[in-house]
């Protein structure tokens, strides 16, 4: 009798205090003084008339004080048990005699909550224990067969096994006939389990033994999970599945959605392409990063469990279905889409995303095997779903195979071209080197966007950015904090155009949140959801939506015109806003900045050797920004380079900076002469007078040979224009400055055309 119970019972006069004396002192408890219910006194462990030893007699005493509020109390008995050896069945024990909430109790005092976590995981570990013990699981499958009562208290006790119940179950089937009544009654037993054996059942789909399969099948039927539709849709509708199969799984699909296999208002193709997609893109829930994974054992004849990552979970039933509708339909895109996205985020996760293609060459080939359109569809699609690293390794792909002139489909504009705007700094640079590749010769909706992309990377080190939309200036700041604490330079803006420019301005914006109550100035929170979702440099960004929790009564059919938004409830824990985003923006290593800043370099390099590009004219209006990376390490050769082709005042003084500062790198010095010096030759002398000056000096007095004739050619160039003597010491140089000396005309340049 639990001592819960015993303090239910209330003494009446002095016979029922006796009784109920005597009932305790049975019980193991002192009633020298107050009975346990007496409001003077609360009883404590001297009130034991045994004290307590056992595993057993420790909790019970852990329990009964725990009930009672005498957290402090318990604590001398909760070390005790600690460290006590006590085994899974008897731990177990103690759990099903006094509920599982006598453990869970333990976290809601003070005084025993570092017990509370300890207890409970060595409770759930013992139960996983128990519950994949085989030869505890195995002395019920033969009561399986025995009596209805033997049956019914085998089924309880199997129940507690779940999955792991399923394995002696198959191999117990395969003793007997398919038609025998003992193989019946243990497939009808079996469907008494409940959908906890789902997974195994649907891994025993997989058997070689169509008995076996077919059995499966209509166990899973009965166990009425709709989540093994998609794995019986392959067998029923397959030509090649045997009779039996075929049967079973359309009977169990009818069985769970109501309706005959041949009348589902979706296609086996289509419910396959469903079912992959939704784990392509991350929809199911799993308990954690570490999954159990059922899978057919040819060596075993039975299914066993594979301790395996999210990501391959995903990637194993995602492209086994995948692969199952091509099955059907060979010519299914969809399918072929999803597939490669797999293959793709499988490779990346393996050898890294900086060593892709470098080191998985088969996975890449197969990628360029598939195409530009299956590449342009997974590229949509990772876009959509945002999969910013698979986006990136996907357009460095379709760089290789599309179509230069990159057409738009539907009114929508090329993914490559998409991917210019979209969230995620990894995309962006791909898609822009991916369209400098390409070298495209007519101009395309965004093609002005390139060059400002790649120059962006050359001072890659600035946060990923957010905008917050809120007409309260004060919870706009706070949101935008909460913001900035988890990693991103946020931008707080109170009106919609504001907010709207604030996103549009940069490549930067990764994340826009807006206030559910968003009134002040002209848009309010349909105009930001419309217009953010209409402009092709905004409809990629993630939009939440925060408010209260009652949001969705308080905005009722907000969510459903505009489904891509999501939302949130509004805090001001970073913590919890981290939770509900997802987690915080993606950090890049400083050797990865370095990397992308060199990629860059190396892409706008490109262009400026081809002074027929598309993109050269861009270059000036980028020019500031590459003159200013020319100071950076690892990036300086090639951003020289650019200059040189960059018609800008501030390019050429960028390139002359260099040529005088003797701290520089002597072959960096030595380009940069060569590359100023036919600058001045293409557009004419923009730098500044007294920079004329130094480098006259510097050409009198430097030692190095090749320097030296470098700074003879810059010489040269300038005095093409006017001598050196004839400008005053102040003079400048260049549209920007108002030249105040010979007025500089830029020639029209003579170039080689490069393919």
């Amino acid at each position: 009798m639990r001592q819960d119970n015993v303090r239910s019972i209330r003494p009446r006069g002095r016979g029922g205090r006796l009784l109920v004396a005597g009932t305790l002192a049975a019980l193991g408890w002192s009633t020298a003084g107050p009975l346990p219910w007496s409001a003077a006194q609360v009883p404590g462990p001297e009130l034991f008339a045994k004290q307590p030893e056992t595993p057993e007699e420790l909790w019970s005493a852990i329990d009964y004080l725990t009930r009672t509020g005498q957290g402090r109390q318990a604590v001398p008995f909760l070390n005790a048990f600690s460290k006590a050896e006590i085994d899974d069945a008897s731990l177990l024990k103690l759990r099903d005699k006094y509920g599982a909430g006598s453990f869970l109790r333990l976290s809601d005092d003070p005084a025993t909550r570092p017990f509370a976590e300890p207890l409970t995981t060595k409770l759930a570990d013992a139960a996983r224990r128990m519950a994949a013990d085989a030869q505890r699981i195995q002395q019920y499958i033969p009561a399986l067969s025995a009596s209805k009562d033997e049956q019914d208290y085998a089924v309880a006790r199997l129940r507690e096994s779940g999955a792991f119940a399923v394995p002696p179950l198959v191999a117990e089937l395969k003793k007997f006939g398919t038609t025998t009544p003992e193989r019946e009654r243990l497939v009808y037993n079996a469907s008494r389990l409940d959908t906890a054996t789902t997974p195994a059942w649907i891994a025993a789909l997989d058997s070689p033994d169509p008995g076996i399969a077919a059995d499966a099948a209509h166990i899973l039927g009965n166990l009425g999970d709709t989540r093994a539709i998609p794995f019986l849709t392959f067998p029923a509708a397959s030509p090649d599945s045997p009779a039996g199969v075929k049967t079973n799984a359309a009977l169990a699909i009818e069985k769970m959605t109501g309706k005959p296999f041949e009348r589902q208002p979706r296609s086996p193709v289509q419910v396959l392409d469903d079912a992959a997609e939704a784990y392509a893109r991350h929809l199911f829930e799993m308990p954690s990063e570490q999954v159990l994974l059922w899978r057919w054992d040819e060596s075993k004849g039975v299914p066993a469990p594979y301790l395996a990552r999210r990501l391959d979970v995903e990637g194993i039933f995602g492209g086994r279905l995948a692969d199952d509708a091509l099955k059907l339909d060979p010519d299914n895109r969809r399918a072929q889409v999803v597939r490669l996205g797999f293959a793709l985020e499988r490779a990346v996760d393996k050898v890294g995303y900086e060593n892709f293609p470098a080191k998985d060459q088969e996975t890449y080939a197969d990628a360029l095997s598939n195409g530009p359109e299956v590449l342009g569809d997974l590229l949509r699609g990772a876009i959509a779903t945002n999969r910013p690293t698979l986006a990136a390794v996907t357009a460095e792909a379709l760089g290789k195979v599309a179509d230069p002139s990159l057409p738009s489909r539907n009114g929508k504009p090329h993914p490559l071209v998409q991917a210019l705007t979209a969230p995620g700094r990894r995309l962006q640079l791909a898609a822009a080197k991916a369209i400098v590749d390409i070298g495209p010769t007519q101009p395309f909706p965004g093609s002005s966007q390139v060059v400002p992309a790649l120059s962006r990377y050359l001072l890659n080190q600035s946060l990923p950015r957010a905008v917050v939309v809120d007409g309260n200036p004060a919870r706009a700041a706070e949101v935008a904090g909460s913001l900035r604490k988890l990693g991103y330079e946020a931008d707080a803006e109170t009106s919609g155009p504001a907010a709207f420019r604030a996103a549009t301005e940069s490549a930067d914006v990764e994340l826009i949140l807006v206030s559910h109550d968003n009134a002040p100035g002209s848009w309010d929170i349909h105009d930001v959801l419309s217009i953010f979702g209409a402009d092709s440099r905004t409809s990629a960004l993630p939009i939440y939506v925060y408010g209260p929790k009652d949001l969705d009564l308080r905005r009722p059919g907000l969510a459903a015109e505009y489904p891509k938004a999501k939302f949130i409830i509004h805090t001001t824990d970073p913590t919890a806003l981290e939770r509900q985003l997802g987690g915080r923006p993606s950090k890049l290593s400083d050797a990865e900045r370095i990397s992308q800043a060199q990629q860059a370099a190396d892409a706008l390099a490109k262009i400026a050797a081809r002074p027929r590009s598309l993109f050269a004219p861009d270059l000036a209006a980028a020019g500031e920004t590459i003159s200013g990376a020319v100071g950076l390490h690892d990036v300086e050769k090639p951003v020289a380079d650019v200059l040189a082709d960059v018609p800008a005042p501030n390019a050429q003084r960028a390139l002359a900076d260099v040529i005088l500062d003797p701290s520089r790198d002597v072959e960096l010095r030595r380009s940069g002469a060569s590359q100023l010096a036919r600058s001045i030759q293409k557009f004419g002398p923009l730098v500044m007078a007294d920079q004329e000056k130094k480098l006259a000096d510097a050409f009198q007095s430097e030692q190095d040979v090749d320097l030296h004739t470098g700074l003879g050619n810059v010489l040269g160039a300038l005095r093409r224009f006017s001598p050196l003597s004839q400008r005053p010491a102040n003079a400048t140089y260049g549209p920007d400055q108002g030249a105040t000396a010979a007025p500089v005309v830029a020639p029209t340049p003579v170039e080689t055309p490069t393919p």
